[in-house]
């Protein structure tokens, strides 16, 4: 297996468990990956006993980091209107009547500026 190609100085997270044990010891251990396991007199030595097992399954292709794309539940509805569908059609009446309220509503608005107006200067 050939190695994965890497980001030189790029970081990897993983989850580490460690617990103590009964002789004073302590376990670490990566989440999802019991083979990856050490037991040390310090939490310290396990947790670093254990990084250097994942560098190394890292390093020789054993550990791979994939991406995995996740569809957007929110863009199924895009391109998908039936112009056929009586609400869509409702709708889409609605909004040509309120587009049509708006601008009346702006060329009223505009008329009485315009009417209110002089260019006649007032002193």
């Amino acid at each position: 297996m050939s190695a994965p190609s890497t980001i030189p100085n790029a970081t990897l997270q993983h989850w580490i468990v460690n617990h103590p044990e009964p002789a004073g010891q302590f376990t670490a251990q990566v989440v999802g990956l019991p083979e990856l396991s050490a037991t040390a007199t310090t939490r310290e030595a396990a947790i670093e006993q254990v990084r250097a097992m994942l560098r190394d399954w890292v390093a020789t292709g054993r550990l791979v980091s994939v991406e995995v794309p996740v569809a957007n539940p929110l863009l199924h509805f895009t391109g998908h209107i039936d112009p056929d569908d009586p609400i869509e059609q409702d709708f889409m009446k609605q909004l040509a009547r309120f587009r049509q309220e708006d601008l009346d509503q702006t060329l009223r608005e505009d008329d009485q500026e315009c009417s209110s107006s002089s260019s006649t200067p007032t002193t």
